[in-house]
């Protein structure tokens, strides 16, 4: 499911902080997939 929501995320049909903030539980694993994409500017609030 992480993964089927970093590609949504990257295709721009969702947004990252909607996402996790309704799924808290597959943000690592969103996370670790737009990096290995090389996306990790998508990646709201990561400082």
């Amino acid at each position: 499911m992480a993964i089927y929501m970093g590609m949504r995320i990257m295709e721009e049909a969702l947004d990252y902080e909607y996402v996790v903030t309704r799924r808290p539980d597959l943000k690592a694993g969103i996370d670790d997939y737009l990096m290995s994409k090389g996306r990790d500017d998508l990646i709201n609030g990561s400082a």
